[in-house]
């Protein structure tokens, strides 16, 4: 058993980051990954939003986009990272568009 006052080795996650944090060009595009990821996130919540509204099963949706049903819960139950003609697909599958907008 460790003493409470070991000293802890940083993992992986920590040192990676560490590394990060410490450069500038690393740092900012970090930061534009994680904004990416988000927007991406914000578009697949108002999809599901939109198919729930609507009364729509994820079976369905996958159907009017002719993709496996199992893909298509996955993707919304654990993320990923579809192609934006995919993200139009299944928005426009529940009646939506996927529009660009200036940032605040």
């Amino acid at each position: 058993m460790e003493s409470p006052n070991a000293i802890r080795k940083p993992t992986y996650f920590e040192r990676m980051r560490a590394e990060i944090d410490a450069d500038p060009v690393r740092r900012e595009r970090a930061a534009a990954f994680r904004r990416q990821i988000d927007m991406v996130n914000e578009l697949m919540w108002a999809i599901d939003d939109r198919r729930i509204e609507l009364g729509m099963s994820k079976a369905e949706l996958a159907r009017r986009v002719d993709r496996d049903a199992s893909s298509i819960r996955r993707l919304f139950s654990t993320g990923g990272n579809p192609e934006i003609t995919f993200v139009a697909a299944l928005a426009e599958a529940v009646g939506l568009r996927v529009v660009a907008v200036p940032r605040d």
